[in-house]
């Protein structure tokens, strides 16, 4: 690129000069040519009034006296009325330019030849050659500066451009102090900062589905190998129809999950009763707790009804008590209770609880009581927010997690007070302070 700018300011240049040249060697030729004439003319006249003057005061017409007047190579022929006709040379046989001039008895003529006239334009044009090389020379190094600066931030804008396509955000925020360049800079930084962003969010919402994937699965493989130790037919096709539901409740999660976690806003909402929502988990979790011999009970019955995501709080309370069968010990109750204007579902066990080490920040970024990944608390918090309610730890030792949920005509003040700051139920009322801060991932 940096040869191509010097080219074309070293053709345009050229041009430039040559057309400027021409224009001026031709200015100067007609002025050449104008002062020629003018000069012969003004010549003639001041020789024949000087010979006739020098005539009347008796002085004769000599040679030495005629070529005082010549001047530039002009050749003067003065001619007096019955007198001698004397010049101060041969009269040009080729072209030139004459003037004459009668004073009195004198007639005097004046020759100029063109030689000359371009001799001196010649000379002239020589000088306008010199001058538009220097011009053209400094015009050169000019070019050679500038094209140097021009292209040294085009060739670090493409440098960075190739570090951006390789994934190095270092090169994002460069400046080069060339407005139009840093224009483009700028709006490729954005690109790129938002494409960065699309795809951080594509590979958070692969990680959270592929491990909230794990919590039916477990579930549904249970029941399957319930199918296949099943001994009666009858039992076996039971089993089958469940799992089969839990596979269509599971693509319906999925959907809807994916859509909460990228803010698609396409997830359909319904009227939920909260004791069929703790009902359909417990069936599909109870065989998980049997497996392991404990026991999966709830404590229902309060006819709450609330407006969500469906398969998005299933998912959540599933979390929950995926996380007490992994985390807890003992039996495992959920319990749906009405706290204001709340619907609140509470998960507890007769575990150890959180350990005390990570109580404050059970809801940070891979934070966790043991080997798993510490996404799945953050995903269900997220989930239930997104239908404007929260996920909170009411309880450490043991582990109390509740979802508070809108509640649907809900009776001010039924079944106990309100979750924020104050006791929530007089088994966790110790433990109301320690409730999340707000982050969002698993135990």
């Amino acid at each position: 690129m940096r040869r191509r700018l010097i080219a074309l300011v070293l053709g345009t240049t050229m041009l430039a000069v040559a057309l400027l040249g021409t224009l001026l060697v031709v200015v100067l030729w007609r002025d050449q040519v104008s002062t020629a004439q003018d000069r012969v003319s003004e010549t003639a006249r001041r020789a024949a009034s000087g010979i006739e003057d020098g005539i009347e005061s008796g002085k004769p017409l000599t040679p030495t006296q005629l070529e005082s007047y010549s001047r530039d190579g002009t050749v003067l022929v003065a001619t007096i009325d019955d007198g001698p006709t004397v010049s101060t040379g041969d009269v040009p046989v080729a072209s030139a330019y004459q003037a004459s001039a009668t004073y009195g008895d004198v007639t005097v003529q004046v020759f100029l030849p063109t030689a000359a006239v371009t001799s001196r334009v010649l000379s002239q044009a020589l000088l306008v050659l010199a001058l538009s090389l220097v011009v053209l020379a400094v015009s050169m190094v000019v070019a050679f500066v500038y094209a140097r600066r021009l292209t040294r931030p085009l060739e670090a804008f493409a440098q960075q451009a190739e570090r951006i396509s390789t994934g190095d955000a270092r090169a994002l925020g460069r400046r080069y102090g060339v407005p139009e360049l840093d224009a483009v800079a700028e709006v490729l930084d954005r690109g790129v900062t938002g494409f960065t962003e699309v795809l951080e969010t594509e590979r958070r919402v692969t990680n959270e589905q592929s491990h909230q994937l794990r919590t039916p699965l477990t579930a549904l493989s249970l029941r399957l190998d319930a199918v296949l130790a099943a001994d009666d037919l009858d039992e076996a096709r039971i089993e089958a129809v469940a799992a089969l539901g839990q596979v269509d409740r599971l693509s319906g999660v999925i959907d809807e999950v994916v859509a909460v976690r990228r803010g698609s806003g396409i997830a359909p909402h319904t009227h939920v009763p909260v004791d069929d929502l703790v009902a359909d988990q417990l069936l599909e979790w109870a065989p998980s707790f049997a497996a392991t011999g404990r026991e999966l009970r709830a404590e229902t019955g309060s006819a709450l009804v609330i407006d969500v995501v469906r398969g998005a709080q299933a998912q959540a309370l599933a979390t929950l008590i995926e996380n007490s069968l992994t985390h807890g010990a003992g039996v495992t109750t959920v319990r749906a209770r009405q706290s204001g204007t709340w619907a609140v579902i509470e998960v507890t066990d007769e575990g150890p609880g959180v350990p005390a080490e990570i109580e404050s920040r059970v809801f940070d970024v891979h934070v966790s009581g043991a080997s798993s990944s510490g996404l799945g608390l953050g995903l269900a918090r997220t989930l239930v927010a997104a239908d404007g309610g929260r996920l909170e730890m009411l309880a450490a030792r043991p582990a109390v997690f509740a979802m508070f949920l809108p509640a649907l005509d809900a009776v001010p003040g039924a079944g106990g007070d309100d979750p924020e700051g104050q006791t929530v139920d007089s088994s966790v009322a110790s433990a109301a302070a320690s409730s999340s801060s707000g982050n969002t991932q698993r135990r």
